[in-house]
């Protein structure tokens, strides 16, 4: 075998080599040009030399910023959670949790775009949360179902149950949703399968009755069903048909008397649960507008064409029958249910944001030649505008009681309160909560790079938790629009967030589900 040095002589020698090669061909005998040959250019004066220059000097100013970019490494991020769970294999997309103050387990539920489910559930005896998720401390049981498409919502009835006749307690129970069309229920304390309920085509959500929790609503994203069913006997009770679009959300009111859906089709519809009657249409967006003050009455089918309603909330106002809607037309819609009432629009989308927005996105459209990319960018514009959270305060909270709470795409929370007029609104503007890292936001422009996913109303404080797209949580304290803490964790969007509470000092739990394929829990205390 040859030493590493004769291979190093080797290489050198034939460098050398190729050295002399060169010098042989290298000849400095002067060539001319044979005119019979030449060909004439036209040269441009001097003037556009210039800006072809220019233009050349932009054109490598701008490589130069996308190589630094792409070669400058990403900050790390800082990892604020106490736990994180990392048992899927591709993005999260449903999170729900529960704490049971006897047992001081905390149970989650997750569901992602790996078709698969997951029971989490945590050991808090010791009053606290270990920084590293140890056998003796947590337990991860996958949910058996084969699914076949993306695990889209994930709920537990335990909130809600209570005794029946015979003073037996119902069910702790897991209720997992799916775009492959099944709905299955699970048991909360094991993960034991218990029921595969047969039902609507791409499953958006699942809600459980707020009496006993033992009624589940299910609304399709696919053909605009809503399907309720008796849990105890395994049977359809009913299947609500009318919206003429995919159902995005629902609920059942709080008394359990009235179930609320909004849709694609731009309407928030009311319906009897008992005989399954549309009992009100609220046309919210398109040209039922202008015609009949925001809302419509009973029956009528037009209207429409002005996008869809993205997000609800229900339980607002001193009577609990309050509504909101959140719309990709940048507005939010609060309706009184019983009162079939339109309260107020809240214009959460503001113009001079869209000024903004369009005039940056009309200079790019400028250097576009395709018409697929301006076909694209109009997308992006419309996008801008919608409302993709909404929610009430709890009634507990003294002076802020008859507030709400919009989170759009634009990166901002605001805040309302319905119970004063004002700008012929129906309500008043309280709050613009804007984080300071989102640049074109704070400056008053369209939001920053991260807009908000999921907002949830702190149960006996006057603050809003938000998750972003840039994987953080923000907590606000509304009465002052001041942001009191950002948690940090997640390497991509959160899709969906869940606030648990172990104490009675307002401290929180934050889990929350990514696109990073993670879930993770948060702690908080005020």
């Amino acid at each position: 075998m040859a030493s590493s040095s004769d291979n190093t002589t080797d290489a050198i020698e034939a460098d050398t080599d190729l050295n002399d090669d060169d010098d042989d061909i290298y000849d400095e005998t002067p060539t001319f040009i044979d005119m019979n040959s030449a060909v004439e250019v036209d040269v441009p004066d001097n003037d556009n030399i210039d800006d072809i220059d220019d233009d050349d000097d932009d054109v490598m100013m701008d490589d130069d910023e996308e190589n630094n970019n792409e070669d400058s490494p990403s900050e790390p991020v800082i990892d604020q959670s106490k736990l994180t769970f990392s048992s899927h294999t591709d993005a999260v997309y449903a999170i729900a949790s529960h704490y049971d103050s006897t047992s001081k387990i905390l149970s989650i539920v997750s569901g992602g775009g790996d078709d698969r489910a997951y029971l989490h559930r945590i050991n808090l005896n010791n009053d606290a949360i270990s920084t590293s998720a140890t056998s003796t401390t947590t337990t991860t049981i996958p949910l058996s179902h084969p699914h076949t498409d993306s695990i889209s919502t994930v709920s537990f009835n335990t909130p809600y149950i209570t005794s029946d006749t015979s003073g037996k307690l119902q069910a702790n129970l897991i209720g997992i949703g799916s775009y492959d069309g099944s709905i299955l229920l699970y048991n909360t304390l094991d993960g034991t399968k218990l029921c595969h309920l047969e039902g609507p085509s791409d499953v958006e959500f699942l809600t459980f009755h707020p009496k006993g929790g033992t009624v589940l609503l299910a609304g399709s994203i696919g053909d605009g069903t809503i399907w309720m069913y008796h849990i105890p006997s395994k049977s359809c009770l009913q299947v609500f048909v009318g919206h003429t679009g995919g159902v995005t959300s629902g609920a059942f009111t709080p008394d359990g008397k009235w179930v609320v859906s909004v849709g694609q089709d731009g309407t928030c519809r009311v319906w009897a649960p008992k005989t399954g009657v549309s009992k009100h249409v609220f046309r919210l967006m398109g040209d039922g507008n202008a015609h009949h003050g925001g809302y419509e009455q009973d029956g009528g089918e037009e209207g429409g064409g002005g996008g869809g309603l993205t997000c609800l909330a229900v339980g607002g106002g001193p009577d609990g029958q309050l509504a909101i809607c959140g719309g990709e037309d940048g507005n939010a819609y609060v309706v009184h249910i019983s009162g079939k009432k339109l309260v107020a629009k809240l214009p959460h989308f503001e113009e001079s944001s869209a000024n903004n927005n369009t005039t940056s996105k009309s200079n790019a459209k400028d250097n576009m030649e395709d018409e697929d990319d301006e076909d694209i960018m109009e997308e992006e514009e419309g996008e801008a505008r919608s409302i993709e959270a909404v929610g009430f305060c709890p009634a507990n909270i003294t002076g802020t009681a008859h507030w709400c709470a919009t989170g759009g795409v634009d990166g901002i929370l605001k805040i309302w309160n319905t119970n004063v007029g004002g700008s012929g609104s129906g309500a008043q503007l309280r709050q613009r909560c804007v984080r300071t890292d989102n640049n074109d936001a704070a400056a008053g422009g369209g939001g920053g790079t991260a807009g908000i996913t999921k907002l949830a109303w702190h149960a006996t404080l006057p603050m809003v938790i938000c998750s972003y797209t840039d994987g953080v949580i923000g907590i606000w304290d509304v009465r002052i629009g001041k942001l009191v803490a950002l948690l940090t964790g997640h390497e991509d969007m959160i899709n969906d967030m869940s606030v648990s509470y172990a104490d009675d000092d307002g401290g929180m739990m934050v889990v929350t589900g990514s696109d990073d394929k993670m879930v993770k829990l948060f702690e908080f205390h005020p």
